[in-house]
Order: structure tokens, then sequence, then C-alpha cells
């Protein structure tokens, strides 16, 4: 794996009230680079050897993580690597929609140890609560002594999230605003009975990418969420970028079109209401809001159904353009594409979208630029279990606070 540049995330500091925030640095280096060296920690983190020895022991001893003796290579005795002990801890994921909830269960090295998913039974905030407790109560009940290691619950929806009640008017498939309100996830923390950590479904999926998936190979990449509706979720320095109230890379509602059909954000023109699912649904006479209708669309992808394949034709020119507004405003070392839908389902949309605009660095190969991800339909649930997982261990700002 190429070296990845030093961020705040693995960047501690000797200042002698940061004692939390050295913590978290180095358990972030040890959970996303281990089994390594505390000399190497040391190195990554600006951090003296000692300081890293006492954090590690402190850790050690708290059994979060674990020492393995390295293979010998010559005389003396063989050096020491930490590692973290995956079985310490583990959180809970849901990616919620108006469809459906999807749930998983991860060690603190992103094994899934659980995972199960469930359609609503009305596209509400109700219905998806009573989704996400009653999966809760699963997992409990049939992984007791697991259940007894939760520390945390990350929620995954479309968004905007905040914002006033008329910004998002005809409420549709693209979208669950309300799902995020203040009030509801202390509803739901209340419930669970433990924290709740919000991000929207596409910075989830790019969270969850860059801690288990190929996002591990980039400092800097945007992933692309192709749902219902269109987002995106942006790695930069080796952080998560979620924005002023969690809505950074809501893409979808970039105009393209000032002349084109009305979105539900209030503007005309979005590109999502072109380059979506739900875009394709109308197209095709299904209703978004149906789970079945994301079935029916694998289905006649699958058997190279012509309406769906000049669909792809005719929205090509908005892949492009959506890959060149991505790579000339951040100039990532990669986007991921992922989503709701089949993997080759977005490579077909990919390579309808050949050649792909110039970047300015003179990268051309598709391939160098644009990776599938590889996580699947499961991404935005795997993201959220990372987004616990990073709001309870991962070092920020706030713990510099003095």
């Amino acid at each position: 794996m190429p070296a990845i540049p030093s961020s705040f995330r693995t960047s501690g500091t000797n200042l002698t009230r940061a004692k939390t925030h050295n913590h978290r640095v180095v358990l972030e280096v040890i959970r996303t680079r281990g089994p390594i060296g505390r000399t190497e920690i040391s190195e990554i983190t600006s951090l003296s050897r000692q300081t890293v020895q006492n954090i590690v022991g402190e850790l050690e001893g708290r059994g979060i993580v674990e020492m393995h003796a390295q293979k010998a290579t010559g005389r003396g005795h063989p050096g020491m690597k930490v590692a973290i002990r995956a079985e310490h801890a583990c959180s809970l994921g849901f990616h919620v929609d108006r469809l459906s909830v999807t749930a998983i269960a991860c060690d603190l090295l992103g094994n899934i140890v659980w995972q199960e998913s469930r359609q609503h039974s009305a596209s509400t905030v109700a219905a998806a609560n009573e989704r996400i407790l009653d999966l809760a109560a699963h997992f409990r009940q049939a992984h007791g002594q697991m259940a007894d290691r939760l520390f945390g619950v990350g929620l995954a929806a479309p968004g905007p999230f905040e914002v006033p009640g008329h910004a998002v008017r005809d409420r549709d498939a693209t979208n669950f605003s309300e799902f995020g309100s203040a009030e509801n996830l202390g509803v739901l923390q209340e419930a669970l009975g433990l924290p709740v950590v919000l991000q929207n479904d596409a910075s989830a999926a790019a969270l969850g990418e860059h801690v288990y998936g190929i996002g591990r190979n980039f400092s800097s990449f945007a992933f692309i969420q192709f749902g219902m509706g269109l987002g995106a979720g942006f790695v930069l320095n080796g952080a998560l970028y979620p924005g002023a109230t969690k809505n950074a890379g809501e893409i979808g509602h970039v105009i393209v079109n000032p002349a084109g059909p009305q979105c539900t954000c209030g503007n005309r023109g979005c590109l999502e209401r072109y380059l979506s699912l739900n875009a394709l649904c109308e197209r095709l006479g299904l209703e978004p809001t149906d789970p079945a209708s994301v079935v029916r669309i694998e289905a006649l992808f699958g058997e190279g159904d012509g309406q769906v394949l000049d669909w792809m034709s005719d929205v090509a020119p908005y892949m492009r353009q959506l890959v060149n507004l991505v790579e000339m405003m951040l100039d990532p070392q990669a986007i991921v594409l992922g989503g709701i839908i089949r993997p080759d389902f977005l490579q077909a949309l990919l390579e309808r979208a050949e050649p792909l605009p110039e970047r300015i660095d003179g990268i051309r190969k598709s391939e160098d630029r644009i990776r599938v991800g590889t996580s699947g339909a499961t991404a935005v649930a795997l993201g959220a279990t990372a987004a616990a997982v990073d709001a309870l261990y991962a070092p920020s700002v706030s713990h510099l606070l003095l």
C-alpha cells in the first residue's frame, strides 16, 4: 500500500494538556496501519518514543490493543508490533432511506459480524425508526455477548439535513431530510441507549471506503453515491469533510440546466434530475419509493433492455460533467463510484461517459481516475459503523480545546 501523507488525524502534539488528542492519534495510526512498531508510530505522529510507549502501554492495559512479536530476521530479540484488538468493541451502522434499512455490526477493524436488511411499511420517519429499533433488538437478542460491547450507533441517510421546512419541498425518494432532525436523533438515542452519530449517506460511504475499502490507498478522494438521488462524500488530507451542517457533497443539486425540470430543493435543472435512479424510474414509469423498482432496474439492465441502455447514453454527458466538476474543484487522487445499484450497472454507466474530460495533471486513463467501490450496496451502512468509531476514537480539533 502506498505511503499516506501525514494529516491532522495522524499527527500528534506534545502540548502538556493534549493527552486525549495524543491517545486518539496513536490509536488512529494503530487502527488504520497496524500491526505497526512503536518507533514507526513515533515517526508518523511526531510524538516522542517515550510518549508513544506510555500511550501504547495504557491502551494495552485497557485491552484495546495487543502486542505481537515480529519475525526474527537475525540475532537478538525480535521487535514488537502493536495491533488493535478487533473484538474489544463493536458498533452498529444503519443505512436508512425511504425504502428500507440496512443494518451492520462491525468490530473495530471493520469486520462485519452481523447484518440484516428490512423494508419499511411506509416512507415515514416513524416507520424507519420502528425498523431501526427492531433490528437493534434483534441483534442484541441474537448476539448478547457482542451486544454488551456496543459503544455507539452510526446513522446514514440521504440529506440535506438541518434545512428549513420549505427548502426541501415535495418529499420524495431522493431525500430523507426529516429523518436527520435533532428531535428524531434524540428520540433514537434515548430508545437505543447509546450515543448516536449522523452522516449523510455519501459521506458515510466515503468514510467506509477510506477506513475499510479501496479508499485506504488515498489521502484525498471523492466518493459518488449513486442512489435515488445523487450525492458525494469527500475525504481530504486523510479526514472526512462533512461541511458546516454535514451537507457537503450535495452535488446532485448543482444546477446544470437553469431551464430544466423543477427539483425538490426549489431550483430547476439540478444534476440529479437527470443523473440518478429517480430519474431513471421516471423514464421507465416505475415508482421510486417502491423497493421493487431497484430490483426491476437491475433485472432490465441484466437483460440488456433498450430503454435502460438508451437512458445511460442520454445521461453520459452529465456523467462527464460530474467527473469534470469534482476533479477541477478538489483535485482528488481518485473518484470512487458506488451506490444502491449493482456495480456492473455503474461500470456500464461510466463506460458510456468515455472519453472523460481532460484533467489538469494530464492523467487520461479512466481506470486511474475513477474506481467502482469495493463495498457494494453495504458501503453506506459499513460507513455508518465507521462514523461511530470515528466519533469515539479518531482525533479531532475539539479534543485540543484547552
